[in-house]
């Protein structure tokens, strides 16, 4: 049985929304979703079930890394969820893509190549559901936001010495840097779970330059407003 994510199967939402952050995940339920019931709230990490345009979906915190995200992906699993979007933000690492632009994840990279003991050291290409992140990408021309497709890089490391790393992936066309798709591709893949990430670019990596925070929740509550339409729109599908 879970640990960490309290609540039992009945009070998990097929479709659940994974934010990094705590606070997101209770802004979230609170801004977007009819009657809003918190079943976890182990260690800070909410979890929220409620409604939105009548369909049931949930929000879980997942804290930053993939460590942290795997603890939940796993608990998730255990308890049946059947589609996890990762819902964050992200530093853009490819000329072109500008603060609050939205990434719909294609796939992404390792920094550390996390799941290299269970391959016996080859390399596990992650990704997540094409039909889901294609569904995603449309919505957002749909809504003219300025979004773009494909792959990220996830990073172990937060604080860096140097971006050589991060600029070797930008010449092989690497669109941002954040620090949970790869573990949620991974896991997802390995339980067969449905799994998306969007991302609001916060951050110029390479010119070190940061959004305005109205800018950044602007970017996020118009990214959330495009993942939880298209869950209406797909839901039956997603929750098979």
């Amino acid at each position: 049985m879970p640990i960490h994510v309290e609540g039992q199967e009945s009070d998990i939402a097929k479709v659940v929304l994974l934010p990094g952050d705590p606070q997101r995940a209770e802004y979230i339920a609170k801004k977007f979703f009819t009657s809003p019931k918190l079943y976890s709230q182990y260690r800070c990490m909410y979890g929220y079930t409620g409604t939105y345009k009548g369909k049931a979906v949930s929000v879980q915190a997942t804290g930053m890394g993939s460590p942290s995200l795997g603890i939940v992906v796993e608990e998730l699993n255990m308890l049946k969820a059947k589609c996890l979007i990762r819902v964050g933000t992200c530093g853009a690492i490819k000329d072109g893509v500008e603060l609050g632009d939205v990434i719909v994840t294609t796939a992404a990279h390792s920094s550390h190549d996390i799941f290299a003991q269970r391959f016996n050291q080859a390399c596990f290409s992650a990704s997540g559901d094409f039909l889901l992140a294609t569904k995603l990408y449309e919505k957002s021309l749909a809504r003219n936001k300025s979004v773009h497709a494909g792959s990220i890089l996830t990073s172990e490391t937060f604080y860096e010495e140097t971006f050589d790393l991060y600029k070797k992936f930008a010449e092989y066309g690497t669109l941002a840097v954040e620090m949970e798709a790869y573990g949620l591709f991974g896991l997802s893949a390995k339980h067969g779970i449905k799994a998306a990430t969007m991302l609001t670019v916060s951050d110029i990596v390479f010119k070190q330059q940061r959004a305005p925070k109205p800018l950044i929740q602007q970017g996020v509550d118009d990214m959330l407003e495009i993942v939880l339409d298209t869950v209406v729109e797909n839901y039956d599908f997603l929750t098979k």
